[in-house]
């Protein structure tokens, strides 16, 4: 078995296939005839991997997968479903290189993502092709190309996934006279060789325009004595990429050097056959690519120009193309896996005894490791990248909870649990949420779609307020008040509300002061201003509910006012009778964050020591990275630091903190998708993050005072660099 799992086949296949056309439609009843055996074969290789991730040293999973996975890449082979195919194809290569340990570390985990992103990706592409009878590629360029990326492969060009739908006979001549065979050959005998001559210079590495206009010349001749067959779109189509190229509107790559060599074979087969068409040539595939190429100019020079009306292509081609993509069902079906082995998961945590597991016992929850690992596969194939670190994190926390480690220190067992309990929370309310919008959530949503049962609750009690102050104002009843106002105060700060929280902070100070002292039972202009800030408040709140996307800043903007209004009164001390203001409730969220005054002793000593371990490590990684060879790599590590340095600010209540990774993460997730010029102000920028991060927080150790203007001139840097 392990010589025929050397596939030397199908690694040839892998270079050959853009080249190596294919003819004939797509077979569907040997598809639907084939796709039980390949279903059940995915479910293989899905059990492999999954075995695999739970024990990295065991190759046997990965063997078993690798041979399912063969299996299916010569079936859609069989088939002629080629851009499967490809996907298939990455597929073997990507179990190959973890069986020979080719992928480690960060790449692995990334790799294993990629593969389970595919194996859910497949069968739903599948699908797809029994529906429009096309294999179209559409959905598989994400899979096949990032885990090119990963494995340190050349990423295949997006014109091969591309398809765009068309009349029938859409660029055919109507009416043309029928094509001379005997002038088609002889033309053809006469343009071969000038044809590969400047077809060869094109594609070199010494290109110039005399080559490119070479070429054009021979393909306007060519679609000229093609008028009226299916051969004359590609020429016209070839015109117009060489228009193209000598525009600098497109780059050749290895797709346009496959189009380059289908015009020789079609030049040679011309001079044989004259007008026939090569039934080997499968020129749909081509006509695909070349559009591509037309509908990815930014501009429309002469023929250029032409294609686009004569194959309907316009400014909104591109987006289409891209739009219901196939790997949709694929997340769907990985988010909803996760989040139902997650709610499985957290029921057991539930019912489990925790005080046994902090003491050392692990029995109860034996394999939940192993179950939080299939989780996170899944949550990478989802692209949940920070959800599955998470998940990480929280699976490293369990297995330290069940060695034993906290078995001396029930309080900060307990933290733990409690840390471990809020990861998953939050990691089913993203995939909830994701799945009510159908796996995409606006980014304008995301934020607040979070919040918003919690809103909705802050509206009921504000309103409930208003109520009670139009009935009643005895002490009683402006005791009520203040507490629920207090409540409310408290979860708007939780939720990192920060300007609805200094709005009902100061609606707060002034009822408890004007209670005291009997201004409250009057109708004083301040009661009005009290009024009025609470009606604002919850009127914004209640449009933030109805369309998250517009921020109706001018609400908040008017409740924030009379707030200030309210302030400026300075009411009288609380007096006994009336709820005292907690310290939490009372500062602006912005201090509480900064000084960590309200922090448990032992959550800020835990803080310190995990923040203390993350510095360091970043004190090694940014020298290396700035002078590595493996820049992404270690900048993703790099990143994945701030990541946890974020998550620990969040956990206990440094927000200011908190804010400052999540701004990094930001950057670097921006530098990582496209580097450009903006990488080489980064280096100097990490350097002195890191220099500044001990400093700042030592300040939550008590050791001198937390510098916010440095923090706001990082934060600054880092939303500016783009």
């Amino acid at each position: 078995m392990a010589t025929a799992l050397q596939l030397p086949a199908a690694s040839r296949m892998s270079e050959q296939l853009s080249a190596r056309p294919a003819a004939g439609s797509i077979d569907i009843i040997g598809l639907r005839s084939l796709l039980p055996p390949l279903l059940a074969s995915m479910e293989k290789v899905e059990t492999g991997l999954i075995g695999y991730s739970r024990d990295t040293t065991g190759k046997q999973p990965l063997l078993e997968s690798l041979w399912a996975v063969h299996h299916i890449t010569a079936a859609l082979g069989a088939l002629r479903l080629h851009k499967a195919e490809m996907l298939a194809l990455e597929l073997e290569r990507g179990f190959l290189r973890l069986l020979r340990e080719q992928v480690v570390a960060e790449r692995r985990n990334l790799t294993m993502g990629g593969l389970m992103r595919a194996i859910k990706t497949l069968p739903a592409y599948l699908d797809h092709v029994q529906r429009v009878r096309i294999d179209t590629g559409r959905g598989l360029e994400p899979c096949v190309n990032n885990l090119r990326r990963w494995e340190g492969e050349r990423v295949r060009p997006r014109a091969l996934f591309f398809y765009m739908q068309l009349p029938e006979g859409c660029g055919i001549s109507g009416g043309a006279p029928e094509p001379v065979a005997e002038t088609i050959r002889r033309s053809a005998d006469v343009l071969l060789a000038p044809y590969l001559q400047g077809a060869k210079s094109v594609l070199g590495p010494n290109q110039n325009l005399d080559s490119v206009r070479t070429v054009a010349r021979i393909a306007h001749k060519m679609h000229s004595l093609f008028r009226g067959t299916v051969q004359e779109r590609f020429w016209l189509l070839l015109v117009g990429l060489c228009e193209a190229i000598a525009a600098e509107l497109v780059e050749p790559d290895e797709c346009v050097a496959q189009i380059f060599k289908a015009g020789a074979f079609m030049i040679k087969y011309a001079r044989e056959h004259g007008s026939a068409a090569d039934p080997a040539m499968d020129y749909d595939s081509y006509l695909q690519q070349m559009l591509y190429y037309m509908a990815s100019c930014r501009a429309r020079p002469l023929y250029v120009g032409h294609i686009w009306q004569v194959f309907g292509i316009d400014d909104s081609t591109l987006d289409n193309a891209e739009r219901g993509l196939i790997h949709n069902d694929a997340l769907i079906a990985a988010l909803e896996g996760a989040r139902s082995m997650l709610n499985g998961l957290v029921d057991r945590l539930q019912a489990a005894d925790l005080l046994a597991a902090i003491a050392g016992s692990s029995e109860p929850l034996a394999d939940a490791a192993a179950v939080i690992e299939d989780i996170r596969l899944r949550l990478i194939a989802a692209e949940e990248i920070d959800h599955a670190e998470d998940m990480q994190a929280a699976s490293d926390l369990l297995q330290q909870l069940f060695s034993g480690r906290f078995s001396d220190n029930e309080r900060r067992g307990t933290q733990v649990v409690m840390t471990i309990a809020r990861a998953m929370v939050d990691t089913e309310i993203a995939l909830s949420n994701r799945l009510r919008h159908n796996g995409f959530i606006p980014p304008e949503v995301t934020a607040f779609d979070h919040l918003e049962g919690l809103v909705a609750t802050t509206c009921k009690q504000l309103t409930q307020i208003q109520d009670q102050l139009q009935q009643s104002r005895d002490p009683q009843a402006l005791t009520a008040c203040c507490e629920t106002l207090a409540g409310i105060v408290e979860a708007l700060a939780f939720a990192r509300l920060v300007r609805e929280t200094t709005v009902a902070s100061a609606c707060l100070d002034w009822l408890r002061g004007a209670g005291s002292s009997g201004e409250a039972a009057a109708d004083t202009a301040q009661l009005r201003t009290l009024a009025d800030a609470l009606v604002w408040l919850t009127l914004y709140l209640e449009r933030r509910l109805l369309d998250p996307v517009v921020d109706p800043l001018v609400l908040l903007e008017t409740a924030e006012q009379h707030a200030s209004w309210l302030a400026a009164a300075a009411p009288a001390a609380p007096q006994p009778g009336l709820p005292a203001m907690s310290p939490a409730q009372g500062e602006a969220p912005e201090a509480a964050a900064s000084t960590g005054e309200n922090i448990p002793e032992e959550f800020r000593q835990v803080f310190l020591e995990e923040s203390a371990q993350i510095i360091e490590r970043l004190q090694a990684l940014v020298p290396a990275w700035a002078a590595g060879a493996v820049k992404d790599e270690q900048l993703r590590e790099i990143r994945r630091h701030f990541h946890t340095f974020k998550g620990n600010g969040n956990a206990v209540g440094l927000y200011t903190l908190a804010e400052l990774g999540r701004d990094v993460q930001d950057m670097l997730d921006r530098v990582l998708e496209s580097p450009g010029p903006v990488a080489n102000e980064l280096p100097a920028l990490l350097r002195e993050l890191v220099a500044a991060l001990p400093e700042l927080v030592a300040t939550c150790g008590g050791a001198g005072d937390f510098n916010e203007a440095t923090v706001r001139g990082l934060r600054s840097r880092c939303a500016g660099l783009r």
